[in-house]
Protein backbone atom coordinates (compact mmCIF):
# COMPACT_ATOMS: atom_id res chain seq x y z
CA UNK A 1 0.00 0.00 0.00
CA UNK A 2 2.77 2.34 0.85
CA UNK A 3 4.85 2.02 -2.49
CA UNK A 4 1.82 1.11 -4.88
CA UNK A 5 -0.27 4.53 -3.60
CA UNK A 6 -0.03 8.25 -3.09
CA UNK A 7 -0.73 7.88 0.51
CA UNK A 8 2.14 9.41 1.35
CA UNK A 9 0.77 12.87 -0.07
CA UNK A 10 -1.24 12.83 3.18
CA UNK A 11 1.03 12.32 5.94
CA UNK A 12 -1.63 12.17 9.09
CA UNK A 13 -3.83 9.57 6.53
CA UNK A 14 -0.13 7.88 6.53
CA UNK A 15 1.24 7.26 10.26
CA UNK A 16 -2.32 6.30 10.95
CA UNK A 17 -2.75 3.82 8.70
CA UNK A 18 0.83 2.67 9.85
CA UNK A 19 -0.78 2.57 13.12
CA UNK A 20 -4.13 1.01 12.78
CA UNK A 21 -2.31 -1.91 10.31
CA UNK A 22 -0.13 -3.13 13.26
CA UNK A 23 -3.35 -2.98 15.24
CA UNK A 24 -4.82 -5.22 12.62
CA UNK A 25 -2.13 -7.83 12.67
CA UNK A 26 -3.23 -8.20 16.35
CA UNK A 27 -6.62 -8.84 15.84
CA UNK A 28 -6.58 -11.14 12.11
CA UNK A 29 -4.21 -13.50 14.46
CA UNK A 30 -6.53 -13.37 17.63
CA UNK A 31 -9.80 -14.07 14.83
CA UNK A 32 -7.38 -17.25 13.97
CA UNK A 33 -6.77 -18.38 17.08
CA UNK A 34 -2.88 -17.80 16.97
CA UNK A 35 -1.17 -15.39 19.34
CA UNK A 36 -1.85 -11.40 18.78
CA UNK A 37 1.22 -10.93 20.83
CA UNK A 38 3.71 -12.59 18.64
CA UNK A 39 2.21 -11.62 15.57
CA UNK A 40 1.79 -7.63 16.61
CA UNK A 41 5.96 -8.21 17.30
CA UNK A 42 6.77 -9.80 13.89
CA UNK A 43 4.36 -7.28 12.49
CA UNK A 44 6.57 -4.20 13.45
CA UNK A 45 10.21 -5.61 12.72
CA UNK A 46 8.42 -5.95 9.06
CA UNK A 47 7.10 -2.02 9.15
CA UNK A 48 10.56 -1.15 10.47
CA UNK A 49 12.46 -2.82 8.10
CA UNK A 50 10.36 -2.29 4.99
CA UNK A 51 7.28 -0.06 5.46
CA UNK A 52 8.95 2.56 7.09
CA UNK A 53 11.41 2.86 4.32
CA UNK A 54 8.18 3.97 2.37
CA UNK A 55 6.66 6.70 4.39
CA UNK A 56 7.37 10.56 3.61
CA UNK A 57 9.93 12.34 5.68
CA UNK A 58 6.46 14.12 8.00
CA UNK A 59 5.39 10.88 8.68
CA UNK A 60 8.34 9.71 9.67
CA UNK A 61 9.13 12.22 12.12
CA UNK A 62 5.57 11.34 13.77
CA UNK A 63 5.13 7.66 13.80
CA UNK A 64 9.03 8.12 15.33
CA UNK A 65 8.07 10.04 17.55
CA UNK A 66 4.42 8.61 18.63
CA UNK A 67 6.00 5.03 18.92
CA UNK A 68 8.55 6.39 21.42
CA UNK A 69 6.00 7.84 23.52
CA UNK A 70 4.08 4.57 23.36
CA UNK A 71 7.26 2.28 23.94
CA UNK A 72 8.06 4.73 27.57
CA UNK A 73 4.08 4.26 28.41
CA UNK A 74 3.51 0.55 27.68
CA UNK A 75 7.47 -0.44 29.76
CA UNK A 76 6.28 1.68 32.73
CA UNK A 77 2.26 0.10 32.57
CA UNK A 78 3.52 -3.44 31.71
CA UNK A 79 5.93 -3.66 34.78
CA UNK A 80 4.36 -1.43 37.39
CA UNK A 81 0.95 -4.40 36.01
CA UNK A 82 2.97 -7.26 37.21
CA UNK A 83 3.68 -6.01 40.43
CA UNK A 84 0.76 -5.20 41.10
CA UNK A 85 -1.15 -8.07 40.03
CA UNK A 86 1.41 -10.24 42.20
CA UNK A 87 -0.76 -9.00 45.05
CA UNK A 88 -4.39 -8.15 43.50
CA UNK A 89 -4.95 -10.95 40.85
CA UNK A 90 -7.10 -13.25 42.63
CA UNK A 91 -6.81 -16.30 40.47
CA UNK A 92 -3.02 -17.12 41.73
CA UNK A 93 -1.81 -20.61 42.69
CA UNK A 94 1.45 -21.29 44.38
CA UNK A 95 2.42 -24.21 43.69
CA UNK A 96 6.18 -24.01 45.63
CA UNK A 97 7.72 -27.42 43.74
CA UNK A 98 6.43 -26.05 39.80
CA UNK A 99 7.86 -22.58 40.81
CA UNK A 100 11.37 -24.60 41.98
CA UNK A 101 11.53 -26.03 39.10
CA UNK A 102 10.45 -23.18 36.97
CA UNK A 103 13.42 -21.44 38.27
CA UNK A 104 15.67 -24.38 37.53
CA UNK A 105 14.43 -25.03 34.28
CA UNK A 106 14.41 -21.17 33.31
CA UNK A 107 18.34 -21.03 34.26
CA UNK A 108 19.26 -24.46 32.26
CA UNK A 109 17.56 -23.22 29.03
CA UNK A 110 19.44 -20.23 29.29
CA UNK A 111 22.96 -22.14 29.92
CA UNK A 112 22.18 -24.42 26.81
CA UNK A 113 21.37 -21.33 24.88
CA UNK A 114 24.34 -19.38 25.50
CA UNK A 115 26.99 -21.74 25.81
CA UNK A 116 26.60 -24.55 22.87
CA UNK A 117 25.68 -21.95 20.79
CA UNK A 118 28.39 -19.26 21.78
CA UNK A 119 30.75 -22.90 21.05
CA UNK A 120 29.48 -23.30 17.73
CA UNK A 121 29.45 -20.07 16.24
CA UNK A 122 33.33 -19.30 17.45
CA UNK A 123 33.72 -22.33 15.22
CA UNK A 124 34.20 -20.35 12.31
CA UNK A 125 34.20 -16.40 14.06
CA UNK A 126 36.55 -14.03 14.10
CA UNK A 127 37.02 -12.65 16.56
CA UNK A 128 35.24 -15.41 19.17
CA UNK A 129 32.99 -14.75 21.66
CA UNK A 130 35.25 -14.12 24.71
CA UNK A 131 34.19 -16.21 27.67
CA UNK A 132 33.38 -13.31 29.87
CA UNK A 133 30.50 -11.90 27.59
CA UNK A 134 29.09 -15.19 27.14
CA UNK A 135 29.03 -15.29 31.01
CA UNK A 136 27.23 -11.91 30.50
CA UNK A 137 24.78 -13.04 27.93
CA UNK A 138 23.41 -15.90 30.43
CA UNK A 139 23.54 -13.23 33.33
CA UNK A 140 21.22 -11.33 31.32
CA UNK A 141 18.38 -13.45 30.81
CA UNK A 142 15.74 -11.13 31.90
CA UNK A 143 12.09 -12.46 31.28
CA UNK A 144 9.42 -9.77 31.21
CA UNK A 145 6.53 -8.62 29.33
CA UNK A 146 6.19 -11.26 26.69
CA UNK A 147 6.11 -14.13 28.96
CA UNK A 148 3.92 -12.03 31.39
CA UNK A 149 1.22 -11.58 28.44
CA UNK A 150 1.19 -14.92 27.31
CA UNK A 151 0.45 -16.50 30.77
CA UNK A 152 -1.99 -14.13 32.05
CA UNK A 153 -4.48 -14.63 28.54
CA UNK A 154 -6.02 -17.73 30.06
CA UNK A 155 -6.14 -18.36 33.51
CA UNK A 156 -9.56 -21.07 33.89
CA UNK A 157 -7.94 -23.66 35.43
CA UNK A 158 -5.42 -24.66 38.26
CA UNK A 159 -2.91 -25.35 36.06
CA UNK A 160 -2.85 -22.45 34.35
CA UNK A 161 -3.17 -20.10 37.05
CA UNK A 162 -0.14 -21.68 38.47
CA UNK A 163 1.79 -21.09 35.36
CA UNK A 164 0.62 -16.96 35.54
CA UNK A 165 1.86 -16.81 39.22
CA UNK A 166 5.18 -18.69 38.67
CA UNK A 167 5.89 -16.93 35.50
CA UNK A 168 5.24 -13.45 37.24
CA UNK A 169 7.70 -14.47 40.24
CA UNK A 170 10.27 -15.35 37.82
CA UNK A 171 9.90 -12.20 35.97
CA UNK A 172 9.86 -10.06 39.31
CA UNK A 173 13.10 -12.13 40.57
CA UNK A 174 14.94 -11.83 37.04
CA UNK A 175 14.26 -7.99 36.74
CA UNK A 176 14.66 -7.23 40.43
CA UNK A 177 17.83 -9.54 40.92
CA UNK A 178 19.18 -10.00 37.60
CA UNK A 179 18.57 -6.60 36.38
CA UNK A 180 19.92 -4.37 39.72
CA UNK A 181 23.28 -6.73 39.56
CA UNK A 182 23.58 -5.86 36.26
CA UNK A 183 26.14 -3.00 36.39
CA UNK A 184 28.71 -5.14 38.75
CA UNK A 185 28.09 -8.43 37.02
CA UNK A 186 29.61 -6.16 34.10
CA UNK A 187 32.51 -4.88 36.65
CA UNK A 188 33.12 -8.15 37.94
CA UNK A 189 33.34 -9.75 34.36
CA UNK A 190 35.81 -6.56 33.23
CA UNK A 191 33.54 -6.01 30.16
CA UNK A 192 34.04 -1.92 29.57
CA UNK A 193 30.96 0.54 29.74
CA UNK A 194 30.18 3.68 28.89
CA UNK A 195 32.80 4.68 26.50
CA UNK A 196 30.49 3.08 23.29
CA UNK A 197 31.93 1.24 20.59
CA UNK A 198 35.55 1.49 20.94
CA UNK A 199 35.94 -0.03 24.40
CA UNK A 200 33.85 -3.23 23.18
CA UNK A 201 36.12 -3.34 20.07
CA UNK A 202 39.29 -3.64 22.61
CA UNK A 203 37.71 -5.97 24.79
CA UNK A 204 38.06 -8.71 21.78
CA UNK A 205 40.87 -10.70 20.96
CA UNK A 206 41.38 -9.37 17.50
CA UNK A 207 41.63 -5.41 17.96
CA UNK A 208 42.28 -5.01 14.16
CA UNK A 209 38.98 -5.85 13.22
CA UNK A 210 36.91 -2.93 12.14
CA UNK A 211 33.32 -2.67 10.88
CA UNK A 212 32.87 -4.04 7.11
CA UNK A 213 32.32 -0.63 5.60
CA UNK A 214 34.05 2.22 6.48
CA UNK A 215 32.97 6.12 5.47
CA UNK A 216 35.43 7.79 3.64
CA UNK A 217 36.33 11.45 2.55
CA UNK A 218 34.61 10.31 -0.70
CA UNK A 219 32.10 8.66 0.49
CA UNK A 220 32.32 5.56 -0.74
CA UNK A 221 32.44 2.56 0.94
CA UNK A 222 35.89 0.91 2.01
CA UNK A 223 36.72 -2.50 2.42
CA UNK A 224 38.59 -3.67 5.62
CA UNK A 225 42.02 -5.70 5.54
CA UNK A 226 41.32 -9.24 5.86
CA UNK A 227 37.96 -8.93 4.88
CA UNK A 228 37.88 -11.32 1.69
CA UNK A 229 35.27 -10.57 -0.41
CA UNK A 230 33.66 -7.86 1.77
CA UNK A 231 31.58 -10.02 4.27
CA UNK A 232 34.15 -11.96 6.02
CA UNK A 233 32.95 -10.56 9.79
CA UNK A 234 29.39 -12.16 8.56
CA UNK A 235 28.41 -15.60 8.90
CA UNK A 236 27.17 -17.32 6.12
CA UNK A 237 23.55 -17.32 7.00
CA UNK A 238 23.49 -13.63 7.41
CA UNK A 239 25.74 -12.91 4.44
CA UNK A 240 22.48 -15.23 1.92
CA UNK A 241 19.95 -13.31 4.00
CA UNK A 242 21.07 -10.16 3.39
CA UNK A 243 21.82 -10.59 -0.38
CA UNK A 244 18.13 -11.72 -0.47
CA UNK A 245 16.89 -9.12 1.07
CA UNK A 246 18.77 -6.52 -0.64
CA UNK A 247 18.05 -8.00 -4.28
CA UNK A 248 14.76 -9.15 -3.80
CA UNK A 249 12.68 -8.31 -1.06
CA UNK A 250 13.46 -4.29 -0.35
CA UNK A 251 13.13 -3.55 -3.92
CA UNK A 252 9.96 -5.49 -4.33
CA UNK A 253 8.62 -3.97 -0.65
CA UNK A 254 10.23 -0.55 -0.94
CA UNK A 255 11.60 2.23 -3.52
CA UNK A 256 14.67 0.47 -2.70
CA UNK A 257 17.48 0.04 -5.54
CA UNK A 258 18.15 -1.70 -7.41
CA UNK A 259 14.69 -2.70 -9.17
CA UNK A 260 13.41 -5.90 -10.04
CA UNK A 261 14.09 -5.69 -12.99
CA UNK A 262 18.10 -6.12 -13.22
CA UNK A 263 18.22 -8.69 -10.37
CA UNK A 264 15.04 -11.27 -11.35
CA UNK A 265 15.80 -14.27 -13.81
CA UNK A 266 14.78 -12.85 -17.80
CA UNK A 267 11.25 -15.25 -17.48
CA UNK A 268 9.81 -12.90 -14.48
CA UNK A 269 10.97 -9.72 -16.45
CA UNK A 270 6.82 -8.74 -17.35
CA UNK A 271 6.28 -9.52 -13.75
CA UNK A 272 9.12 -7.16 -12.11
CA UNK A 273 7.95 -4.41 -14.32
CA UNK A 274 4.78 -4.50 -12.82
CA UNK A 275 6.19 -4.66 -9.16
CA UNK A 276 8.68 -1.57 -10.20
CA UNK A 277 7.31 1.79 -9.50
CA UNK A 278 8.66 4.97 -11.41
CA UNK A 279 10.83 5.94 -8.72
CA UNK A 280 12.87 3.48 -8.53
CA UNK A 281 14.15 3.85 -12.24
CA UNK A 282 14.58 7.49 -11.75
CA UNK A 283 16.26 7.88 -8.60
CA UNK A 284 20.04 8.04 -7.89
CA UNK A 285 22.35 5.06 -7.61
CA UNK A 286 23.08 5.76 -3.63
CA UNK A 287 19.35 6.72 -2.55
CA UNK A 288 17.70 4.78 -0.19
CA UNK A 289 20.55 2.33 -0.37
CA UNK A 290 23.21 1.22 2.81
CA UNK A 291 24.97 -1.89 3.84
CA UNK A 292 23.14 -2.36 6.87
CA UNK A 293 19.66 -1.94 5.83
CA UNK A 294 18.20 -1.42 9.38
CA UNK A 295 20.42 2.09 9.85
CA UNK A 296 18.61 4.16 7.44
CA UNK A 297 15.19 3.66 9.69
CA UNK A 298 17.46 6.17 11.81
CA UNK A 299 16.71 9.89 11.64
CA UNK A 300 19.60 11.82 11.08
CA UNK A 301 20.38 14.34 14.23
CA UNK A 302 22.43 17.77 12.49
CA UNK A 303 25.62 17.88 13.12
CA UNK A 304 26.95 20.33 15.11
CA UNK A 305 28.92 23.40 13.57
CA UNK A 306 32.24 23.38 14.61
CA UNK A 307 33.47 26.68 16.04
CA UNK A 308 37.13 25.71 16.32
CA UNK A 309 38.82 24.37 12.95
CA UNK A 310 41.86 22.59 13.34
CA UNK A 311 44.55 24.18 10.70
CA UNK A 312 46.25 20.84 10.15
CA UNK A 313 42.78 18.89 9.21
CA UNK A 314 41.62 21.80 7.10
CA UNK A 315 45.14 21.18 5.61
CA UNK A 316 44.75 17.16 5.01
CA UNK A 317 41.08 17.92 3.35
CA UNK A 318 42.13 20.56 1.03
CA UNK A 319 45.59 18.02 -0.05
CA UNK A 320 43.39 15.24 -0.19
CA UNK A 321 44.56 13.26 2.37
CA UNK A 322 41.79 12.43 4.38
CA UNK A 323 41.95 12.18 8.17
CA UNK A 324 45.18 11.24 9.06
Amino acid sequence: MTKFTHVRDWPLLESALFVLMSYAAFLIAEVCELTGVVAVLFCGICQAHYTYNNLSADSRNRTKQLFELLNFLAENFIFTYIGVSMFTFPKHHFDPWFIIAGFITSTLGRAINIYPLSFLLNLGRKPPIPMNFQHMLFFSGLRGAMSFALAIRNTVSEARQAMLTTTSLIVIATVVLQGGAATHALAYLRIPTGQGQNDENEALPYRDVRSLYQATDSGRPETPRGSGDGGGEKGRLARLWGALDSRLLKPLLTHARPPLTETLPSFLRPLARVLTTTRQYTQGENNLHRTDSDSDLCIDEPQPVPTNIDPQLSYNIRNGFGNV
